[in-house]
C-alpha cells in the first residue's frame, strides 16, 4: 500500500501495468553499438515521433592548456556560424531552409568533458538530420573574417 496525500492506494494488477508502461516509456532501455570504426552508437526506443541525434566529442575545458584555454568552447560556436560561408555542400541559407523546412532544432554546448553537437527532429526526418549535422561538422566553411568576428 502507498499513500498519497490523505488516501491510501492498494496495488492491483492494473496499477502494476500501468507503472510497468510509464517505466518503458519514461526509462527506455539504452542499446549501444560499436560500429566496425570504432564510433559507438547509443539509442533508446521511446515510442514516440521524435528523435533526438547527437555527437559526443571528448573535448572540454578539461583537455585544454593555458595556451588553447576557450578552443573546443570557440569551435562548438563556429560550427553553427557557418555564416555566409556555409559548408561545402550547402549555402547558409539552404541550411537555414532544411532544417526549418523539416521543423528540426540544432544545438550545441560544451561542458568540462565534452563538447556536444545535436539535432531534434520527427522521427521520420532523422536521416535528413543526420545528414545536416554530419555536413555542419565535416564540410563547414570557416573562414577568417568569421573567426575574427567569433572572436
Amino acid at each position: 500500500m502507498q499513500r498519497i496525500g490523505g488516501r491510501i492506494l492498494k496495488p492491483n494488477r492494473r496499477w502494476k501495468s500501468m507503472l510497468s508502461a510509464a517505466r518503458d516509456v519514461f526509462f527506455p532501455e539504452t542499446v549501444v553499438t560499436t560500429l566496425p570504426s570504432g564510433f559507438r552508437v547509443a539509442t533508446e526506443d521511446t515510442k514516440i515521433p521524435t528523435a533526438t541525434i547527437g555527437v559526443w566529442i571528448d573535448a572540454g575545458s578539461r583537455y585544454e592548456t593555458p595556451a588553447n584555454n576557450g578552443t573546443a568552447h570557440f569551435l562548438e560556436h563556429m560550427a553553427f556560424k557557418v555564416s555566409a560561408s556555409g559548408t561545402s555542400r550547402r549555402t547558409r541559407s539552404g541550411l537555414e531552409l532544411e532544417v526549418e523546412d523539416i521543423g528540426a532544432h540544432l544545438n550545441a554546448y560544451t561542458s568540462r568533458e565534452q563538447t556536444v553537437y545535436y539535432a531534434k527532429c520527427f522521427s521520420t526526418d532523422l536521416e535528413h538530420s543526420v545528414d545536416i549535422l554530419a555536413d555542419i561538422l565535416l564540410n563547414s566553411n570557416l573562414n577568417n573574417r568569421d573567426i575574427e568576428a567569433e572572436r
